[in-house]
């Protein structure tokens, strides 16, 4: 029957092998992460020096429009802005305004998040964003719309403040025949909307260092494997 020292004898290297297992794990993860966003990072960087694409409704092909430059010219419909919740600027809380902007000659719309302003006082108050009226010309960087995130219950959108803004919702709840694509306007603004739109540092560069820490983590477990075998 075995001891409880032989159980502990074996149980001990399945655990360090299963610590170091799981730190090269998380260090691939990191790998695969600093890949794929320092890509996106590259092509987004990228898109703010190319040529501008001129917005239109008859482009439908998200791929196509996706992390680009572009202009696009219509009016703004003030009257179905929406403001996305939680979002902080130098640790102040605000929202991010987002203003469906009509296309010129058609009734397709494209939405064009214009920046971030600060949170009034009062929750129950919501900020006050100019819109000038006439055909006007924005200018920025086509994103996409936010993906499905983990959520414990799924709340559907309700007045003019949204949580997140996904394609489906925004087109079944506005009523409004959409581009398959977000314009974050670029410029200045004369209404005290902020468009900082990231940092300027590759978000590689993080993930680079997730990756170098796991590495050491797992270098310590088969350290500590080794110098435990060593001492039997």
């Amino acid at each position: 029957m075995p001891t409880f020292s032989s159980l502990r004898d074996y149980l001990r290297p399945a655990l360090i092998l299963m610590l170091l297992l799981t730190c090269l794990a998380m260090a691939a993860l990191q790998y695969w992460r600093a890949a794929t966003r320092g890509e996106r990072f590259e092509r987004e960087q990228a898109a703010l020096l190319s040529t501008p694409v001129s917005l239109s409704a008859q482009q439908r092909e998200r791929e196509a429009l996706i992390d680009r430059a572009a202009i696009a010219r219509g009016r703004w419909l003030p009257a179905k802005t929406l403001f996305l919740d939680n979002k902080i600027h130098r640790s102040r809380p605000g929202y991010h305004v987002l203003t469906p902007l009509q296309l010129s000659g058609s009734e397709v719309v494209v939405l064009v998040n214009r920046g971030w302003v600060p949170a009034p006082r009062l929750r129950s108050e919501l900020p006050v964003v100019a819109s000038p009226t006439g055909e006007i010309e924005v200018a920025g960087v086509t994103r996409s719309f936010e993906t499905r995130i983990f959520e414990l219950q799924e709340t559907p959108p309700q007045g003019a403040v949204w949580q997140h803004v996904r394609e489906a919702d925004y087109r079944r709840h506005s009523g409004l025949d959409a581009l398959p694509v977000l314009l974050l306007q670029i410029g200045a603004d004369n209404g005290g909307m902020i468009r900082d739109w990231g940092s300027a540092e590759n978000p590689a560069t993080k993930h680079h260092g997730y990756m170098a820490m796991w590495l050491v983590f797992a270098l310590m477990a088969a350290t500590y494997g080794l110098f435990a075998w060593r001492k039997k």
